[in-house]
C-alpha cells in the first residue's frame, strides 16, 4: 500500500467536502422548488375562489340594483342601460 502525500490527501477531502455541500444545497434546493409548486397551486386556488366570490356579489348586486358596474373608489353602482327592441 502507498501512502499519499498529506497534500493529496488534504486535497481530495476538500474535494469530496465540496461535493457533499453540493449535494446537500441541490437536496434544499429541490424542497424548496416542491414548496414553491404547492404554495403556487394554493394561490392558484385562491384566486380561482376569489373570482367566484367576485362573480357571487356581482350577481347579488345585479338582483337587487340590476346588471351595472361597481366602483371601488366611492362605492357608487353604476346601472347599465337596457337596450330595448
Amino acid at each position: 500500500m502507498i501512502q499519499i502525500s498529506e497534500e493529496k490527501l488534504s486535497k481530495a477531502r476538500e474535494l469530496r467536502g465540496k461535493q457533499q455541500q453540493i449535494q446537500m444545497d441541490l437536496g434544499a434546493f429541490y424542497v424548496s422548488e416542491q414548496e414553491l409548486k404547492t404554495r403556487q397551486a394554493q394561490l392558484v386556488e385562491e384566486l380561482k375562489n376569489s373570482n367566484v366570490e367576485i362573480q357571487d356579489l356581482m350577481n347579488e348586486l345585479a338582483e337587487e340594483y340590476g346588471h351595472g358596474t361597481l366602483s371601488l373608489e366611492t362605492g357608487e353602482f353604476t346601472v347599465s342601460e337596457q337596450i330595448t327592441e
